[in-house]
């Protein structure tokens, strides 16, 4: 089954695809700049390492999914860092919002995406995370890709340190410029399927989710914002072409089969 975007001025109409099945929910930019987590694991007193994830829910239960090689990366004194009112920084030590206090990741076989389970401590944390998270119904469980001429976003930050007076990621737009294929992961050289889009990411992004369908002014997508990615990092050659290489999101739901 094919996707058509029927567009007439700045209305787009979707008829008869798969990613019209799932209720009208539009995300815009600022609602989804909320659901990105910044993930920082220290070196020293000044520099450390980052990546970017994203707060899901599911089944009444807060989740944070992120990218393998992002996730091997965070320690216990790893922190995460949210978006808060008047882009001012949240700051917590990941080890005491997670379940058991204790960094159990669950991992994926194949891709680069893993999930650990968030437990609020406070009600302040608690409406924080009811406030933010992306729910699963929205994040796409399949092979069909948007069309090519479709609105792709991602969200990620760069390299900062924990010296922050204002925090906000910075926010991608691109298309598909592929379908998708299957090649080594960068950081393990083990095959997975991806799909790259025709901007690069940057340092910092992997992890980040990637949507179809974000809600702005003018835009091409549907009627429902979805997940349909999460971000393993940017590929380059030698001619000094880049590309974000993507993740696809079905991949999320094998770490919840029981």
């Amino acid at each position: 089954m094919k996707i058509t975007f029927y567009v007439l001025g700045v209305i787009i109409l979707i008829s008869n695809n798969l990613f019209a099945q799932v209720d009208s929910q539009l995300w815009n930019q600022d609602q989804l700049s909320n659901a990105t987590v910044l993930l920082y694991q220290p070196i020293n007193d000044t520099t450390g390492k980052t990546g970017s994830g994203t707060i899901i829910s599911h089944e009444n239960r807060y989740f944070l999914l992120t990218a393998n090689h992002i996730a091997n990366i965070m320690n216990n004194n790893a922190k995460i860092v949210f978006r808060l009112t008047g882009d001012k920084p949240g700051i917590f030590n990941l080890v005491q919002i997670v379940k058991n206090n204790i960094l159990g990741w669950i991992h994926h076989p194949i891709a680069d995406i893993s999930i650990i389970e968030l437990v609020p401590q406070n009600k302040n944390i608690q409406d924080m995370l009811f406030n933010r998270a992306f729910p699963i119904k929205l994040i796409y469980n399949g092979k069909e890709l948007p069309s090519s001429d479709a609105d792709i976003t991602f969200f990620g930050y760069p390299m900062i340190d924990m010296e922050l007076d204002h925090f906000s990621p910075l926010v991608f737009t691109g298309n598909l410029a592929s379908g998708l294929i299957t090649q080594k992961r960068a950081d393990t050289k083990t095959k997975c399927n991806f799909y790259y889009l025709n901007v690069p990411s940057i340092e910092g992004c992997s992890g980040s989710g990637v949507y179809f369908s974000v809600k702005k002014a003018i835009y091409t997508g549907g009627k429902t914002t979805l997940m349909v990615g999460i971000v393993h990092g940017t590929q380059g050659d030698s001619t000094g072409g880049k590309l974000a290489a993507i993740t696809p999101s079905y991949y999320l739901f094998d770490l919840f089969k029981k």
